[in-house]
């Protein structure tokens, strides 16, 4: 498993910024984070596109800024706007294809999957029929206040939708949302397709990897029963460290993790 970066870690510098520092500090592979509209411009993301290249970084998945809305986006029932949704999701979709992106994160709901789950399904739909036509992955992050950081809930899904249900797997995400990451990570098995690894303990809700208390070797061995072979992309707050240093220390522990 390679160890990449989300390009969120150096919030709130600028993405295109980022490029060489992440690539400096040892990363090959990334995680995109667009923060605003002029940043799905298409210049844009040409211009960031030649730049990876020319650095010599991949981008693996993309996080929309809008992902915080997706609740009331895709969600409140109201088709009008659901299909303004969708073509907002039909730029992200065609930046992540340009870039050679295989996943674009998605938070999703508030919990409508809790109650209704067959209207959630509904739901769905319009996004699956994204995924489908762009041939990207719109992976469900388990963000801690959605349906998704519960293991019942992603189960369900995956018994009703098979295949066609994805998944962005954070460490940070489930415990914040009192779920015990072990057992989300093995309900999502094989749907996961993209990993967020970071840290936590009693005090602390987000840090570097290898700085708190999360049992790695149990979480490789979770992904790899479940033949994932995504990175596993360092996302943490500018505000977890002191210095580049200690990200390339934790990039380099989980590198000896791996190697065992």
């Amino acid at each position: 498993m390679e160890i990449g970066l989300s390009l969120a870690s150096f919030y709130p510098s600028h993405p295109e910024q980022t490029i060489t520092l992440a690539k400096d500090l040892g990363f090959n592979v990334c995680e995109l984070f667009i923060n605003t509209y002029s940043e799905l411009d298409t210049k844009y993301i040409i211009d960031f596109g030649k730049r990876c290249q020319k650095a010599g970084l991949r981008v693996h998945s993309v996080h929309p800024f809008t992902s915080a809305i997706e609740n009331y986006m895709f969600f409140s029932r109201y088709d009008r706007r659901v299909s303004d949704a969708c073509k907002l999701y039909t730029k992200y979709c065609k930046a992540a294809k340009y870039l050679g992106a295989n996943v674009i994160n998605m938070h999703g709901d508030r919990g409508l999957a809790v109650s209704d789950i067959d209207q959630y399904i509904e739901c769905l739909k319009p996004i699956y029929e994204l995924s489908q036509t762009y041939g990207i992955c719109i992976a469900h992050e388990n963000v801690f206040f959605n349906s998704i950081n519960r293991p019942d809930v992603v189960q369900n899904l995956i018994c009703r939708l098979g295949d066609k249900i994805k998944f962005t797997f954070d460490i940070k995400q489930a415990h914040k949302g009192g779920t015990d990451p072990y057992e989300l990570c093995n309900a999502m098995g094989e749907n996961i397709v993209n990993f967020h690894i970071n840290d936590y303990d009693t005090d602390h809700v987000c840090m570097l990897p290898g700085k708190g208390q999360v049992n790695y070797e149990k979480i490789f061995s979770i992904l790899s029963a479940n033949r994932y072979d995504g990175p596993a992309l360092i996302e943490v707050y500018s505000t977890n460290y002191t210095s580049y240093k200690e990200i390339v220390e934790s990039a380099d522990y989980l590198r000896r993790m791996i190697s065992k």
